[in-house]
């Protein structure tokens, strides 16, 4: 679709949303088949819905940062827990608040 188009379309639509008539009406008033004015305003609307999807689909990132400083203990393996595609390595002297709110942060993700 070229730019121009789209950019007719988009402004067809903000105006008859923002008009409070029907489609049906405002197609009449302003010269434009209700069947098109349904079919970009469901084109746009499934263009939307598939950008979002993909956008959810990208990682994010949190950054948590612990009240207590962090102890290294390099005798001891770290304890991995894995949550979908995120691992988190805990070790030894671990702060165990920092961590709750670290499960709590990925669970809403």
């Amino acid at each position: 679709m070229k730019e121009e188009d789209r950019k007719l379309w988009t402004n067809r639509i903000k105006d008859y949303r923002a008009s409070g008539l029907t489609a049906v009406k405002w197609s009449e008033k302003n010269d434009v088949s209700v069947h098109k004015l349904r079919y970009y305003i469901n084109k746009f609307n499934k263009e939307k819905k598939l950008e979002s999807k993909q956008e959810s689909k990208e990682p994010k990132w949190v950054s948590v940062v612990p009240e207590k400083p962090i102890v290294e203990n390099k005798t001891e393996s770290p304890l991995k827990v894995i949550i979908g595609n995120v691992t988190i390595e805990v070790t030894s002297g671990f702060d165990e608040d920092t961590f709750q709110s670290l499960i709590r942060i990925l669970s809403k993700c």
